[in-house]
């Protein structure tokens, strides 16, 4: 079956079990790095909020045979009734920046990458990334759910990208905290394991920094203080490998590694291990605790 076709009818199934009452849309969704994926939003009758499903990945699983038609609906099902919100949202709300001052977070996204996107939302450069700024809405009835800041949304409240990622500073910390877990404890939470793995004579110390949600996590590299604190910790300059747009790998610089190798090891997992919107960059950042700085590194930089 063809992929419109599959869209088409994946629609029309959730329309029949859905009934009358609700509204089913499948929508362009344009992500990181300039993805373009098709959600599918089901809007009950008293509801103007709806999880988005993408059914790109259901398309995939269905031509290689993993799921069936009827499997994959019943997924889709499954995810809006796990995600599903029971009330509205009052938009007026987002008419004035007092009610959502409060709730301004920002995530890393990579400036050239998402340059048709940056056209039209406030962002402030660091090196090759760039700031973008979300609204944060957080109820336990609703679970979390984020709103891209637009220049629109600027112009309405009357302000500019810096008082906007003055806010930020203040409220991605404290609605996001950040952890750094050593590379062996964060493998052996994902293989379910309760001992300990063993460390091998040799390796390389390495740790991961993420926010606790694991959702947009490289942001925590400018958090205020983390990096220059992790430092002191060690005593060490860092080496910063961005592993995905949600985490990022922190190196001593005291164990000694090749910038080449590290800047190809990078690459590789971009181009191997991750889904194109997760990418976050091809490039290896660095800390130095002497300048308090972080920079951007060339293959060609030697340390």
């Amino acid at each position: 079956m063809e992929y419109q076709n599959f869209i088409t009818v994946v629609k029309e199934e959730v329309e029949k079990r859905t009934g009358e009452n609700y509204k089913v849309r499948v929508n362009d969704i344009m992500k990181n790095n300039g993805v373009i994926l098709n959600g599918l939003t089901v809007m009950g009758e008293h509801c103007n909020i709806s999880p988005t499903i993408y059914l790109n990945g259901f398309y995939e699983a269905y031509e290689s045979g993993v799921m069936t038609l009827g499997g994959v609906v019943d997924e889709v099902m499954e995810t809006y009734e796990r995600n599903k919100v029971a009330k509205s949202v009052d938009m007026n709300h987002f008419m004035t920046y007092e009610n959502i001052r409060d709730k301004v977070i920002y995530k890393l996204v990579h400036a050239e990458r998402n340059r048709v996107l940056l056209e039209d939302v406030p962002h402030i450069k660091v090196h090759d990334l760039a700031v973008v700024f979300q609204c944060l809405m957080a109820q336990e009835d609703m679970g979390n759910a984020t709103v891209l800041i637009h220049n629109a949304h600027l112009k309405l409240w009357g302000i500019d990208e810096k008082k906007l990622y003055q806010a930020a500073i203040v409220n991605t910390p404290r609605l996001l905290p950040y952890e750094i877990s050593a590379m062996k404890d964060v493998i052996r939470q994902l293989l379910e394991l309760d001992e300990e793995l063993p460390v091998e004579e040799g390796n390389i110390p390495m740790y991961v920094l993420s926010n606790r949600a694991r959702i947009f996590g490289a942001a925590c590299i400018l958090y205020p203080d983390v990096l220059r604190n992790f430092a002191d910790e060690i005593e060490s300059d860092l080496y910063i490998l961005p592993s995905s747009v949600h985490e990022l790998i922190l190196l001593p610089t005291s164990a000694g590694s090749d910038i080449a190798e590290l800047t190809k090891m990078v690459q590789d997992i971009n181009e191997t291990q991750l889904g194109q919107e997760e990418v976050l960059s091809d490039s290896i950042y660095y800390y130095s605790r002497d300048e308090g700085k972080l920079l951007m590194l060339s293959e060609e930089k030697q340390m």
